[in-house]
């Protein structure tokens, strides 16, 4: 992984050892910030990677922007096809993150 940034592999690592933990459990205070992470954060934060934002704010708004769009697309498929369940919904979104953390290591590779 020469070409490939550190903050990627990291976001990537995030999202494998999160969505591990939420699936596992932790006491309440820790979980809803692990499930919060791995269902709105850190899929906006990989998606937002894929774009050439320079603006802070913007950035920021993104993040939260593209991860709420994700995971409203993600739970209205899965409640139309029946197999909604949290998680089911927590293995998807850090799915969606960790197949966006390849596709910017793809962008950084070809630099």
């Amino acid at each position: 992984m020469s070409g490939v940034s550190r903050p990627t592999v990291v976001l990537g690592l995030a999202a494998v050892a999160l969505s591990l933990v939420t699936l596992l459990g932790l006491p309440t205070p820790l979980q809803a910030v692990a499930a919060i992470a791995v269902l709105v954060l850190l899929p906006g934060q990989a998606l937002t990677r894929l774009m050439p934002v320079t603006d802070l704010a913007l950035g920021a708004m993104l993040v939260l922007a593209l991860g709420l769009a994700t995971l409203t697309a993600v739970s209205t498929a899965m409640f139309y096809l029946t197999v909604w369940s949290w998680q089911a919904c927590v293995v998807t979104m850090g799915v969606i993150t960790i197949l966006a953390c390849l596709a910017r290591a793809r962008q950084e590779a070809a630099k």
